[in-house]
């Protein structure tokens, strides 16, 4: 395989061809090296991150190891170069870069759904410590695998629920990270028997909704502008306006995925600066919430009767729709990622637990 190098504004590109596609960050697994930043499309099947350096002297400690001397020496040249081969020096350490991406990805992405189930954040969590430590050195943060077990404090409950299948495995990676709390001065929690999980779902359906329905409609959520598994992937959200005791209703219903949840959700409904804004709170298998509105809202044009989800925190202003081919590419990866071999132990147990 070979790499292309280019130099613009002080900052060396590297890249295979395979690159991240543009406007799409839920097919971007990223790395934060030192002096660069690594990352690649988590479903194209890469064997070597794509490099933006911005400190070469910072990242001439792992170049050679992830790319080879022939690249390393030519990012240190400042020159474009046109297919340089490459032959990392320590194969081992690219494929440890990798798992940490994907896991990454997989925490901040996984579309979690009515196709896909969610997965464990402490198994999650537990992986992405011991990955942290295998890679530490070319890490941009000298306290990222501190961070990463501290994240991981409470795993050892999930660890220990694992099936039998992958019970053996469970216990191994328990025992890592039991080592190296116990090498970086952190404590974790001891492992306690786990009640039903997702209690939140088990509730069912809430009560449904009075008043007299006089408008509804559908609007599509963008995965960036939500949490990783809270929303279903593949839901929609649904907004009605109701008749009710002589006033007007707006409710708003999002289909929420089979996990325990203590976040909040906001809606926007309507153009402009007259948009009514609702706050969404978990109940049973949704997120909902109402707000009593002007009856005139009865009469927006259609194409004024947009509807809005959102984390306020991760989408401040709308943005562009979404392609649906991305999502889809990315929703046929997931599914295959629960029951491949190589797969992380959080998407293999998400598997086998359908």
């Amino acid at each position: 395989m070979s790499t292309l190098i280019r130099v613009r504004d002080g900052v060396a590109h590297i890249s295979t061809g395979l690159g991240t596609p543009q406007g799409a960050p839920f097919l971007t697994a990223i790395v934060e090296a030192s002096g660069a930043l690594l990352h690649w499309d988590p479903t194209a099947g890469v064997a070597s991150p794509d490099a933006d350096i911005d400190d070469v002297a910072a990242a001439s400690g792992w170049l050679a190891d992830i790319y080879g001397a022939a690249v390393s020496d030519a990012v240190r040249a400042g020159g474009d170069a046109a297919a340089v081969d490459v032959d990392p020096d320590d194969p081992r350490l690219v494929d440890a870069v990798l798992r940490l991406g994907h896991l990454a990805w997989a925490r901040a992405w996984w579309p979690a759904g009515a196709r896909i189930p969610a997965l464990d954040p402490a198994l999650l969590a537990a992986e992405v410590a011991v990955a942290s430590h295998t890679v530490s050195h070319l890490l941009d943060d000298d306290d990222a695998v501190e961070r990463a077990l501290q994240d991981a404090a409470d795993a050892g409950t999930a660890l220990a629920a694992l099936s039998e299948v992958l019970a053996a495995e469970g216990a191994e990676l328990s025992g890592a990270l039991a080592e190296l709390a116990d090498d970086h001065g952190v404590d974790l929690l001891p492992a306690t028997t786990r009640r039903a999980e997702w209690a939140l779902a088990a509730g069912g359906a809430g009560p449904s909704p009075a008043g007299i329905e006089v408008a509804s409609g559908t609007a599509p959520i963008r995965w960036t502008d939500v949490p990783a598994q809270t929303v279903d992937a593949e839901g929609e959200a649904r907004w009605s306006l109701r008749q009710r005791g002589g006033g007007t209703t707006l409710r708003v219903e999002v289909p929420a995925v089979d996990r325990a949840t203590t976040e909040s959700l906001r809606a926007r409904f309507g153009p402009g600066d007259t948009a009514v804004e609702v706050a969404l709170a978990r109940v049973a298998d949704r997120f909902e919430g109402e707000a009593v509105v002007v009856a005139s809202l009865v009469f927006l044009p259609a194409h004024e009767r947009t509807l809005w989800v959102r984390d306020p925190v991760l989408a401040p202003s709308p943005g562009a729709p979404e392609s649906a081919d991305d999502r889809e590419r990315t929703l046929q990866f997931a599914t295959l990622r629960l029951h491949a071999p190589h797969a992380s132990l959080a998407e293999r147990a998400a598997g086998a637990a359908r």
